[in-house]
């Protein structure tokens, strides 16, 4: 839960720069399959998933339920 990151109000970054890219891409394939657009984004030398500013809401309100109370404050059901 804490391997995350918003960006400047824009995006939300999942840093999965230790997966393959082959797991990367299938990771970014299910997600659009659930309604999430994103896409991968190099950072320096390797990938992370990038969760594109119209699927946050989205993505925010999937996640709630599984969120602990200590990392609570990552999420930002508004924009």
């Amino acid at each position: 839960m804490d391997d995350g990151s918003k960006c400047r109000d824009r995006d939300i970054y999942l840093n999965t720069q230790q997966f393959s890219i082959q797991d990367q891409k299938r990771l970014v394939t299910l997600l659009r399959k659930i309604g999430i657009k994103s896409r991968l984004n190099k950072d320096k030398k390797y990938y992370r998933i990038r969760i594109m500013k119209e699927s946050i809401g989205k993505f925010m309100e999937m996640i709630d339920p599984y969120v602990i109370s200590s990392m609570r404050y990552k999420l930002v059901m508004t924009l």
